[in-house]
């Protein structure tokens, strides 16, 4: 099979503004739960993310300029108390780097920490295996971006590197995660263009739970 490499030094190429690590937040809390901001890359350039306008979320610069070490994140994360889950989610796709995530999840997860991911679901492409048995036992819930119940509308939206075999290996992801993680959540954007009632047919039909996120101009 053929591999799209990610590397790490194109890592802010959709990136702006200039930021250095010590200026953006590694990790940032919304609500009861703190999220990991590990990378700016992602394996999809889709139509409707927010990054390419803005590197900001809710008063968080994401803005990455490098990439923090497994040591770096942990210590950005600290001991907090009073948190319902720590997420991988930045504006990036985290498991490109799959083997952090795995060094850091081991370790929170020893601290009694409850562990999501947020996906594009393209792990097992980009890394040319399957990633989700490396990540039995140290997530409690995988949540997937599909946003399109089709190859085609996939392809439109996402803009995957793998074209519309993309799509077939978001599902593929979706339907291994159910086998092997706790919770598994699929997701869709209201874009306008995509039918929200055949991606939750999909999602139901791969064994897992729903849910429809607002799209925002």
């Amino acid at each position: 099979m053929a591999t799209t490499t990610f590397s790490e030094n194109s890592a802010m190429s959709d990136a702006s503004p200039e930021t250095t690590v010590s200026e953006a937040e590694i990790a940032y809390r919304i609500g009861n739960s703190l999220y990991l901001n590990i990378t700016n890359r992602c394996s999809n350039r889709c139509t409707f993310c927010p990054k390419f306008a803005d590197l900001s979320l809710k008063g968080h610069n994401l803005g990455l300029a490098s990439e923090p070490t497994p040591a770096e994140v942990l210590l950005a994360v600290g001991e907090p108390e009073g948190l319902d889950e720590i997420v991988f989610c930045g504006f990036g796709e985290p498991l490109l780097r799959v083997d952090a995530v795995v060094h850091i999840a081991r370790e929170l997860k020893q601290r009694g920490y409850r562990i999501r991911i947020n996906t594009d679901g393209q792990a097992d492409l980009v890394h040319d295996r399957s990633v989700v048995t490396e990540l039995v036992g140290l997530v409690d819930c995988i949540s997937v971006s599909l946003n399109a119940a089709d190859a085609t509308t996939y392809q439109r939206i996402c803009n995957s590197p793998y074209g519309e075999a993309g799509f077939d290996g978001v599902c593929t992801f979706i339907a291994e995660a159910v086998r092997q993680i706790p919770h598994v959540v699929v997701s869709a954007v209201t874009v306008p263009g995509v039918d929200i009632d055949a991606c939750r047919a999909l999602a139901l039909k791969l064994g897992a739970e729903f849910r429809v996120r607002e799209y925002q101009e």
